[in-house]
């Protein structure tokens, strides 16, 4: 029952994701960060976007692949750059998705203090 289970719901999910497309994303400016919990489903209808959440209720699945590169499911099929304040909003998505640690690319000149504020001001939050 456990294994019928599991195949049922892994067929509702290719089918779902049957409607979305693959977007290729690069960071105009800065970089991504990458997070412990890299692949992240988001809700963009919120600042900071909501988070984790199941398959039907995100927007997207966003996944950096390295700090220059990001994969997401989206509306249509896309390869291009995107703004500095979008690539901010993934990269806070990956600080707070984040179990214990972000990776970044180590010249990367504000990446740091970014997710040090970001991670800072996150804690704050939930006390």
């Amino acid at each position: 029952m456990f294994r019928t289970s599991i195949e049922t719901l892994f067929n509702k999910v290719i089918y779902m994701a049957s409607n979305w497309h693959l977007e290729v994303l690069t960071p105009e400016s800065v970089q991504f960060l990458v997070g412990d919990n890299p692949a992240v489903s988001v809700r963009t209808d919120a600042t900071p976007w909501s988070h984790i959440m199941a398959f039907g209720d995100a927007h997207s699945i966003v996944l950096p692949i390295s700090c220059r590169h990001l994969l997401a499911l989206g509306r249509k099929n896309v390869v291009g750059a995107i703004p500095r304040a979008l690539v901010d909003g993934i990269n806070t998505v990956q600080i707070l998705a984040a179990d214990r640690y972000v990776d970044m690319h180590p010249r990367s000149k504000r990446l740091e203090p970014f997710a040090r504020e970001t991670a800072k001001r996150w804690r704050a939050d939930r006390v």
